[in-house]
């Protein structure tokens, strides 16, 4: 549950940063595939932490999943993708 947790928190942080800040046309999917990367590595921070597991629903480490996908969206952002 922890890893799937992780991504649909991926993809939504991604789906609001395209809401909100569009970029090019045709970065998308970029966008969805890397906040989701960032995501799965604020999660697996959490979990290095002692925060859950990966088959285990943890709230500390949904809100490191969700620091990593804005963490990464701002690095989008910055980039320019």
């Amino acid at each position: 549950m922890g890893l799937l947790s992780w991504i649909i928190i991926g993809l939504l942080v991604g789906v609001i940063v395209r809401r909100y800040f569009p970029g090019r046309p045709g970065g998308r999917a970029a966008t969805l595939v890397l906040t989701i990367i960032g995501a799965l590595i604020g999660g697996y921070i959490s979990n290095y932490f002692g925060y859950g597991t990966l088959a285990q629903f943890d709230m500390r480490s949904v809100a490191f999943a969700l620091a990593g996908g804005l963490v990464m969206a701002v690095v989008i952002k910055i980039l320019r993708i």
